[in-house]
């Protein structure tokens, strides 16, 4: 089942890696400020190892829920939790395309790079939809479909049928031949520092699940479920053909 080796693949890589939280804390701030934040409720969907749902927690949100399917990201997350000692945050494993909450249960629903990993990622976007409050602000990280979106396609199927145990050693050697290419040919800086470039790789290399979208997709898709576009960054990566596209949207309340 897709699902589950989704989960399985992020078992290793949220327990392997967790991002610095300085420079993570930094990209957040490009979207959301403590003034915004304070008070709100927010659902962090797909939170991995927690780090993004810490972030609001510390920002004063007055309650967070993290939510994934990988118990050995949960368990990551809820360590994170321990360090920074915070009582506002939760988590919980659920799965996207089954949200258990309510209608218009939060003020903010965060998905960075989650929807795509899904097996129906419009169907996730609509759950995120649903459970948003009227007024309420989504942010979604997506893939970005380019014309090289097919070699990274061939490279992934190649890959992901490789041992699971050498994933993370493939991953590092990868890294090494990579860094050269990044460092001397990258198009701009990535907006989330904080990462290493053998985590990265792992995400664009060996996740079972990785779905492509070009952003005036999504875009149509929000706007016709009477979202207004906030913000939008077009690239988040050193490269177009790896990087995400971000849009910020606010659903309109209704009369």
């Amino acid at each position: 089942m897709d699902r589950e080796k989704v989960r399985r693949f992020y078992d290793v890589v949220w327990t392997e890696y967790i991002p610095e939280y300085e420079e993570t804390e930094k990209h957040w701030s490009l979207f959301y400020s403590t003034e915004e934040v304070n008070g709100r409720s927010v659902l962090d969907a797909g939170c991995g190892t927690g780090i993004f749902s810490i972030i609001f927690a510390n920002h004063g949100a007055e309650r967070v829920t993290g939510i994934d399917i990988s118990e050995g990201s949960l368990d990551t997350a809820r360590t994170l939790k321990e360090r920074f000692g915070l009582d506002n945050v939760i988590f919980e494993c659920q799965d996207m395309l089954e949200l258990p909450f309510a209608d218009a249960s939060f003020d903010i629903v965060w998905a960075w790079g989650t929807v795509h990993h899904t097996t129906d990622p419009y169907r996730a976007i609509d759950q995120l939809i649903r459970v948003l409050k009227p007024g309420g602000s989504l942010l979604l990280a997506v893939y970005t479909r380019t014309r090289l979106t097919f070699i990274h396609e061939i490279i992934r199927r190649i890959l992901v049928r490789t041992p699971r145990r050498t994933w993370t050693f493939l991953s590092k050697v990868m890294a090494v031949f990579l860094a050269p290419v990044v460092f001397f040919f990258k198009k701009r800086e990535k907006s989330r520092r904080g990462e290493k470039l053998e985590e990265l790789i792992l995400d664009w290399y060996f996740v079972p699940i990785r779905h492509y979208y070009r952003p005036e997709e999504i875009r149509d898709h929000l706007e016709a479920r009477d979202f207004i576009i906030e913000d939008y960054l077009p690239a988040s990566g050193r490269f177009d053909s790896t990087s995400n596209f971000i849009f910020k949207a606010r659903k309109v309340r209704t009369v």
